[in-house]
């Protein structure tokens, strides 16, 4: 029950750091007859939110201010639009939602239906807030953009992050060797995803392995998008989420390798998916940590996201 037309958010009135995260009371989202209104339990924290908080997307995506940040979120469906069939109020949900100035770092969020999924009853609202954009993304990544085959081999890069520790799963359950990258510490954590191999970058880098991989999926960018090219067989794949280097088109060439660059975006068919092997317990969310929801932890959180050294998700939980 919706006791209020407004709801507690936070918003960013102008780009900057993280101190431009500020409280705000904001109208309540209406719903169009193909949405559903949810009151959020629990948010997923990701470096598109203070990518976003930066200005660094401003030009793709100028959207008004405020800004509610954050694309990621589990809670329970409280309105539903007039033409939705697949959902009904007091279900519990899965949103990953396209991108606008009305986020996730809210009491309430509005989502198309088709862009929702059902939460499995046997998981958390915490792990299940860390499912929909990451899983999406690295679906979208190995299946669509890197056509990732059973038998073939797929070097993952970073894979005790967020995307990377759900992209090591989704390759295993298909059927591929998986050869990832992480720091000594995690060496245990990645392996226990289902890594085959796992290389230390803190003792060895992977472009001086001999490796002869069929995709690598890129979550890094800079120099290890480039040395890339040098572990993947001809006619192989790179697929990357991050910024493209310049000489990519040029390393494309010599050596024989597709590359390419998405964004992640939601797909009903793909959340679908994705929420079936979470119930099955075939993917794992690793939280690696969750606070209250508040400016001051959703301020922590994103200073966390940025070191780029997280292992598993940021949650904020309602």
């Amino acid at each position: 029950m919706i006791n209020s037309n407004k709801m507690k958010a936070i918003v960013i009135n102008e780009y900057g750091d993280e101190h431009k995260l500020t409280a705000a009371n904001i109208p309540i989202p209406e719903i169009n007859d193909n949405q559903i209104l949810i009151k959020i339990k629990s948010i997923g924290v990701n470096p598109i939110d203070w990518k976003t908080r930066q200005g660094l997307r401003q030009k793709r995506y100028p959207f008004q201010f405020p800004i509610i940040l954050g694309q990621e979120a589990a809670g329970i469906v409280v309105k539903v639009g007039k033409n939705v069939t697949n959902f009904s109020e007091n279900d519990e949900v899965i949103a990953y939602g396209t991108p606008s100035n009305r986020g996730t770092y809210a009491e309430y969020f509005a989502i198309d239906a088709d862009l929702a999924g059902h939460k499995p009853a046997n998981q958390s609202f915490q792990a299940a807030a860390g499912l929909g954009l990451t899983g999406t993304t690295a679906w979208e990544a190995l299946f669509e953009a890197g056509n990732l085959q059973a038998g073939q081999t797929v070097l993952i890069l970073a894979g005790s992050g967020g995307v990377g520790s759900l992209a090591i799963q989704l390759a295993k359950n298909a059927g591929a060797h998986v050869i990832t990258t992480t720091s000594g510490k995690n060496i245990d954590f990645v392996r226990s995803l289902g890594a085959d191999e796992v290389i230390d970058y803190t003792t060895n880098h992977f472009s001086e392995k001999t490796l002869s991989v069929d995709l690598v999926f890129d979550t890094l960018g800079g120099n290890n998008q480039v040395d890339a090219f040098k572990v993947v067989k001809p006619g192989g794949k790179i697929v990357s989420i991050v910024e493209t280097t310049e000489q990519a088109d040029e390393l494309s060439d010599q050596y024989h390798v597709t590359f390419s660059k998405i964004n992640g975006h939601a797909q009903h068919n793909v959340i679908t998916k994705l929420s079936q092997l979470f119930a099955d317990n075939k993917l794992k969310i690793t939280v690696a940590q969750q606070l209250p929801f508040s400016v001051e932890n959703a301020q922590k959180l994103q200073k966390i996201s940025e070191t780029g050294h997280v292992v598993g998700k940021l949650i904020m939980t309602i």
